[in-house]
């Protein structure tokens, strides 16, 4: 089988895994290669009749599987409106000194969200603020009557803060240098980044283009904060007192504790997953990959 044929497939089925159908500009950009494609070839094969996927109202997906194409459509509706109110509170909460990047994460990202879903965040601190920024988002988030609790049962429109990231530890860790991780934070929407903050997080996982290599061929358009008020800065470094930030994470992880299941949590990388999906998402790619690849051998494309 060719390499943009089997890049191809891989790329549908990986997203067919969240009911996900995707148009020819996705499918370039989320292309999962080892190396860089040659966009030709990768049209070529693109516009192939075959036996493994479809396509329907501009939208490519798993042959069987045209039911996900009115499912995304139904989604986009719910989730852009989710996006117009999430970027209210995010220029709310960007107002903290110590916050240099919000972006929205997870399905949201993908304009694929439920309309009973929260609203996922991620976000990157100053350094050696990580504790207390949350701290300060978690008591603005909740006088917005807008964050998350844990076992909530409506979280329609909630704010999760699903990720924090301080500034010095952008670099993800080998054990993270996965499929999954690499689209998560390939796929992140870019809504406040200061100090060119979100440019050095992707410099700082040039790994993820071994799994995407065309991820980040396309620069996002996004306000780029750079000048900082004198008093923002003083604030800013009154918030990275060591002290400040010692108490602030003794007061919050003494809560956490005796909740801590699948969540990562340091003094510099905090991430709040109830379930892990991850394990369960690669799984399933496996299953899928294995299934179709066969049958690509057998019949031919």
């Amino acid at each position: 089988m060719g390499s943009s044929k089997e890049s191809i497939l891989k790329t549908l089925l990986y997203s067919d895994i969240f009911d996900y159908p995707l148009s020819k500009e996705e499918i370039w950009k989320f292309l999962i290669s080892k190396n860089k494609e040659d966009k030709q070839s990768f049209l070529k094969y693109l516009n192939l009749k075959n036996h493994v996927f479809d396509y329907k109202n501009n939208f490519y997906f798993i042959k069987g599987r045209i039911e996900i194409v009115k499912k995304r459509q139904e989604k986009e509706k719910y989730s852009l409106k989710k996006i117009k109110f999430a970027k209210k509170i995010i220029k709310k909460i960007s107002l903290i000194p110590t916050v240099y990047f919000i972006g929205i994460s997870g399905a949201l990202a993908m304009k694929n969200s439920d309309k009973d879903d929260d609203i996922d965040l991620f976000v990157i601190t100053a350094k050696n603020s990580i504790w207390t920024t949350r701290l300060i988002l978690v008591i603005v988030l909740n006088f917005l009557r807008v964050y998350r609790k844990r076992n909530e049962e409506n979280v329609s429109n909630k704010i999760c803060l699903n990720m924090l990231v301080d500034e010095s530890s952008l670099s993800f860790s080998k054990d993270r240098n996965d499929l999954y991780t690499a689209h998560e934070i390939a796929q992140i929407l870019p809504i406040f980044n200061k100090n060119k903050t979100y440019e050095k997080l992707i410099n700082s996982n040039i790994w993820i283009t071994g799994f995407l290599p065309n991820a980040f061929s396309q620069k996002p358009v996004i306000p780029l904060i750079s000048k900082i008020s004198t008093i923002n800065k003083t604030i800013n470094c009154l918030l990275r007192i060591p002290i400040i930030e010692f108490l602030a994470r003794s007061i919050q992880f003494r809560y956490m504790k005796k909740h801590i299941t699948k969540e990562t949590i340091s003094n510099n990388f905090l991430a709040f997953h109830p379930f892990d999906y991850k394990q369960q998402v690669l799984n399933s790619y496996k299953k899928k990959i294995a299934k179709y690849v066969d049958s690509i051998n057998t019949r031919g494309y």
